[in-house]
């Protein structure tokens, strides 16, 4: 999926609970840190960015792209992020973070660690069914399993519009939610 809708989802589906300024780039965390050093690597060896369309294959990026993607994308190292934020906001707090949550989570370290690392968790669900076992297959389970998913690619489409309708409607709901819920306070 891109970017741009990674970075909406994570927010939506953390929004009452994690600041934008936390939750949307946790959303895009997983993507910045598989390509960015692929972009990196091919600029100093003076290698062409690959044009990517519906023939683009994995191999055409560099090692580090697909390296870095199976431990971006796994729930199952996603999950050892969440057990060591975790013990890490028990053991010294959260107090920079604090402001960044919703007030009734403060004080309970394991939700803290689950709500800053769901943003990256929808990340990897939403590109599980966009990608396909040619183009970045999802590693769910990795280093556990080389499992793929064969899904379809997030710019076909079928997958596409639905998206960007779903999204719309989502934020337009939430938001006229929220006004219709200050406007009942005042």
């Amino acid at each position: 999926m891109d970017v741009f809708s990674h970075w909406l989802w994570g927010v939506l589906v953390t929004r009452k609970d994690v600041s934008w300024k936390v939750s949307g780039p946790m959303s895009v965390l997983p993507d910045l840190l598989a390509f960015v050093p692929s972009f990196v690597y091919s600029a100093m060896h003076g290698l062409e960015r690959p044009a990517v369309d519906d023939t683009t294959v994995t191999l055409d990026f560099p090692a580090i792209a697909w390296d870095m993607y199976q431990y971006t994308h796994s729930a199952v190292v996603v999950t050892v992020g969440v057990l060591i934020t975790w013990g890490l906001f028990a053991r010294f707090g959260s107090s920079r973070l604090n402001s960044q949550f919703a007030e009734q989570h403060r004080s309970k370290p394991l939700k803290l660690a689950f709500l800053l690392w769901l943003p990256w968790y929808s990340n990897i669900l939403l590109d599980i069914p966009t990608h396909t076992l040619q183009f970045f297959p999802t590693p769910v389970f990795y280093p556990l399993s080389d499992f793929g998913f064969d899904g379809t690619r997030w710019s076909d489409p079928i997958i596409l519009v639905p998206n960007v309708l779903l999204l719309a409607g989502l934020w337009f709901y939430v938001k006229r939610k929220d006004r219709l819920q200050v406007g009942q306070q005042a």
